[in-house]
């Protein structure tokens, strides 16, 4: 759960896909190491203030940079048969969950001034299925997919 992959396809060469995908780490603040036909990240960018421009990112209608909000990405690229380059997407996203585990403390403290208990368990529920899809699903998922596919395009 932790690790989500993706497999992507792209009409580039498996070169020129690495090289896009390279120039996006680049412009996301990734460090990174190249393999051949495969890039892995060695330190993603951390933004704990919401003042850092690292945080914000013109690539997407979000405005915020998704690589901020995983601990690294292994991309690897292979040709497939008909002309196609089959992209894998290996995200970890163990800082995802750490942000959830401030998310629950921040929601549990404030539960306790509810009012009933009945009020206290919706509000809990209620807040962490938003703040599972907004930051694990979204930001830490379809966010990153969605930026690696548009790279392919741009």
């Amino acid at each position: 759960m932790k690790h989500k992959t993706y497999t992507l396809s792209s009409r580039l060469s498996a070169e020129e896909t690495i090289a896009r995908v390279r120039d996006l780490f680049r412009k996301a603040g990734v460090q990174y190491r190249t393999e051949g036909l495969s890039i892995v990240s060695t330190r993603t960018p951390i933004a704990l203030l919401s003042f850092q421009r690292i945080l914000y990112s013109n690539r997407n209608w979000f405005g915020l940079n998704p690589f901020t909000f995983i601990s690294g990405i292994d991309v690897r690229c292979r040709p497939d048969r008909g002309g196609l380059t089959e992209v894998i997407v290996q995200v970890d996203r163990f800082r995802t969950f750490l942000y959830m585990a401030s998310w629950f403390c921040a929601i549990g403290l404030t539960s306790v001034g509810m009012p009933t208990l009945e009020d206290a368990i919706l509000f809990i529920i209620a807040v962490s299925l938003a703040g599972w899809f907004g930051l694990v699903s979204f930001l830490g998922g379809f966010l990153i997919k969605k930026e690696i596919t548009d790279c392919f395009k741009a």
